[in-house]
């Protein structure tokens, strides 16, 4: 199979269901934003091998990579104008429960905090960002329509990777950098 079909040269795609649509079109957008997740994802995953293969690495690894999954079965629904509805209850209550795990290890957030620490931890806070970036793609997308479990996924995958930031820097015994409010 060859990687270029030369039927984007005109300024328009296709999506699962055979309808050409311009590049321009906010369905566009929102499947791009949704790559930049994937792929943002994918680039926390090479660091977090790299900072530490201790267990927790290895299970925030597997949770990554489910998280591609998902964000490759959210890019099917928005390709399929939503037919598909790959995404489930399922996979939120995996982002929810691990936010909990997350949370009781590294305690409950005191305070404001910078967006620092290891590569990986602030490579999650830019991660994130793209996720609330896509929200607000989502929401312009999705005018007018019922929200989906896709979207609610997507909202809670910014609070996942908060979360995992500050949980990368308590693993990794990297302490969080109070912001003080002057």
């Amino acid at each position: 199979m060859k990687i270029y079909t030369k039927t984007g040269d005109k300024g328009t795609t296709s999506d699962v269901l055979g309808q050409r649509i311009s590049k321009a079109d906010i369905k566009m957008e929102l499947q791009g934003s949704i790559d930049e997740i994937n792929a943002g994802v994918g680039y926390l995953r090479a660091l977090i091998d790299s900072v530490n293969n201790s267990n927790a690495a290895i299970n925030v690894d597997e949770i990554l990579r489910d998280i591609q999954y998902t964000l490759f079965r959210i890019g099917s629904d928005v390709s399929s104008d939503f037919s598909y509805n790959y995404v489930k209850e399922s996979d939120i209550s995996v982002l929810e429960n691990s936010i909990d795990v997350m949370t009781n290890a590294a305690g409950q957030l005191q305070n404001f905090i910078y967006y620092s620490g290891n590569q990986a931890a602030a490579y999650c806070q830019v991660v994130r960002s793209v996720v609330r970036r896509t929200e607000r793609v989502f929401v312009r997308h999705m005018e007018g329509k019922e929200y989906n479990l896709d979207y609610q996924f997507i909202n809670r995958l910014s609070d996942f990777l908060f979360t995992l930031a500050r949980y990368i820097n308590y693993f990794s015994k990297v302490s969080e950098e109070i912001m003080k409010l002057r």
